[in-house]
């Protein structure tokens, strides 16, 4: 088996954009799209050498793919969920045949780096409980150990690796795009450039999987695309633009008036109601 590439992935959505559309998926498909966009730029800084980009891009694409709708839940728990369903539907074992029979060395050299283990930074956090002195290489010890028994049973442990995986790249997450790390550090390069690699093989493949089961996900999306399904939604939002208008018609500061005309319009760009931006742009006396 092979790593699904990104142009076969591309032309495998197009052929079920309309079927996912058409079955009640439109926003499982928006995820899809989102997902491929952010994964073809994470391919790119992979290509480039740029392995903090290359990570946080495949990132990205990876949240795209995996959440729903807000409210969203825990982080973890959100992920688990994810990766119970996506090992669930793969029948023919591509996560274990393509990314983990092949990248072993990979998931064990960053599962047993320290400095994407949680407990060893709760360490040096004021306000955490940490793990008594030495106590958190006790127990890093025990999860290479768990780790390397999931390994060793091959498709059986799928679940287990991969959840004991985003253990560390969760951690890994967090430095990068919460600004614990400087970009293209000399420091900890390691974990990075691995982070980066078993995304960027992951990726593809629970793409091809989502795809190719997509009622086994549910089709929630955030931040839906214009315009919105919801009609409710869409009367809402022209209430708000009116009232905004009312309050740059009556703005005395001409620069701030200027600024509330050029906020509406950019609102009013993403409406299709001709008869809205007409009545909109009467209060605005444009």
């Amino acid at each position: 088996m092979e790593l699904p590439n990104l142009e076969a992935l591309r032309e495998k959505y197009r052929s079920k954009e309309d079927v996912l559309r058409a079955s009640g998926k439109a926003n499982l498909s928006v995820r899809i799209r989102r997902s491929l966009s952010w994964t073809e730029r994470g391919q790119k800084e992979m290509g480039r050498g740029d392995l903090d980009a290359a990570f946080i891009f495949h990132w990205i694409g990876f949240d795209a793919i995996c959440s729903g709708r807000p409210p969203y839940p825990n982080a973890k728990n959100k992920i688990d969920a994810f990766l119970e369903d996506i090992v669930e539907v793969d029948q023919s074992d591509s996560i274990y045949n393509i990314v983990i029979a092949n990248e072993s060395k990979t998931i064990l050299t960053l599962v047993a780096n320290a400095y994407v283990f949680t407990p060893f930074w709760n360490r040096y956090y004021s306000g955490k409980k940490p793990l008594p002195p030495k106590k958190w290489a006790d127990s890093l010890i025990e999860f290479v150990e768990k780790t390397t028994d999931y390994l060793n049973h091959g498709v059986a442990g799928v679940l287990s690796t991969l959840e004991a995986l985003f253990n560390c790249l969760i951690e890994l997450r967090n430095q990068l795009v919460h600004g614990s790390a400087t970009w293209k550090d000399r420091e900890n390069r390691d974990q990075v450039g691995d982070g980066a690699r078993i995304m960027s093989r992951l990726l593809p493949v629970f793409l091809d999987l989502v795809m190719d089961n997509p009622d086994s996900f549910n089709a929630d999306v955030g931040s839906p695309p214009s315009p919105f399904d919801h009609s409710r939604i869409i009367r809402e939002h022209n209430d708000y633009v009116y009232r905004l208008a009312d309050k740059a018609s009556s703005e005395t500061n001409s620069e701030y008036r200027e600024y509330l005309r050029e906020a509406i319009e950019r609102e009013l760009n993403v409406s299709r109601n001709r008869r809205f931006v007409a009545r909109v742009r009467a209060r605005l006396g444009r």
